[in-house]
């Protein structure tokens, strides 16, 4: 079992591309980087020690609001060309503690248990990072090439394939101490040593890079909003198999 103090990095740059000035966008009425840190504040390992990590001074007057820290990161650090590496080790090196969790705002449906749980699977294992991702099991191809599955012979049942690992770094973890010592021996650290992928469900996969995502977020919060339950309904031609509560399953 791991033992240590846990910080926190919220990454929230000014000049995202893709959909600009992207934490402080209002999904239900609450800013990304809201949803996000309140998640945080709910969680027993970090409540504690919660850093927004920008190079927008402007997202200082918001940590204050919120009463969380405010880590000034440098311009040069900052741009769409930087690394996640270089900004993560500059902060390891700035503000010491022993393990550093990063909590992206790109996914609102987080939740502090789901944060627990990542931080509970993390202490027990051998793992020195974690990464969250979401587990998908169907067949995959990269450059031309099958993933999980041969295409010499017959197409395996999509339930019996093994599940690839997107990683969406919603949830990361790190031991400080290995990471730096990666990064100054190499130049990077993000993906080193033993990692472990930790698979999110439900809503909680959902992560806004694009401007599409933003939708399915807004769906997805209304839906969550309207219902406390959701149960199927089904065409009038299967009722009688439905009232019979016969088991179609094969």
């Amino acid at each position: 079992m791991k033992q240590g103090k846990f910080l926190t990095v919220v990454p929230s740059r000014l000049g995202s591309n893709r959909v600009p000035m992207k934490g402080m966008r209002l999904l239900g009425g609450v800013t990304l980087l809201e949803h996000t840190l309140n998640a945080i504040k709910s969680s027993k390992h970090l409540g504690e020690g919660i850093y927004i990590n920008s190079d927008a001074i402007q997202w200082k007057e918001i940590a204050n609001k919120l009463g969380v820290n405010f880590y000034h990161r440098r311009a040069e650090l900052a741009t769409s060309t930087s690394m996640i590496d270089d900004y993560l080790y500059d902060f390891m090196k700035t503000v010491p503690s022993d393990f550093l969790a990063v909590i992206t705002p790109t996914a609102p449906f987080i939740t502090g248990k789901i944060i627990d749980e990542a931080i509970q699977t993390y202490l027990e294992s051998e793992a020195n990072t974690l990464i969250s991702c979401e587990k998908i099991q169907t067949h995959c191809f990269f450059n031309g090439q099958s993933l999980n599955f041969s295409c010499s012979g017959q197409l395996p049942r999509s339930q019996d394939l093994q599940p690839v690992h997107a990683l969406n770094f919603s949830i990361a973890l790190y031991d400080t101490k290995k990471f730096m010592a990666s990064y100054e021996a190499n130049g990077f650290a993000v993906l080193s040593g033993d990692i472990l992928t930790y698979p999110l469900e439900g809503f909680a996969t959902i992560d806004i890079d694009e401007e599409d995502d933003f939708i399915r977020a807004e769906l997805a919060i209304k839906f969550k909003e309207a219902q406390t339950s959701y149960q199927p309904s089904y065409s009038e031609f299967v009722q009688d198999l439905i009232s019979t509560g016969k088991d179609t399953r094969n």
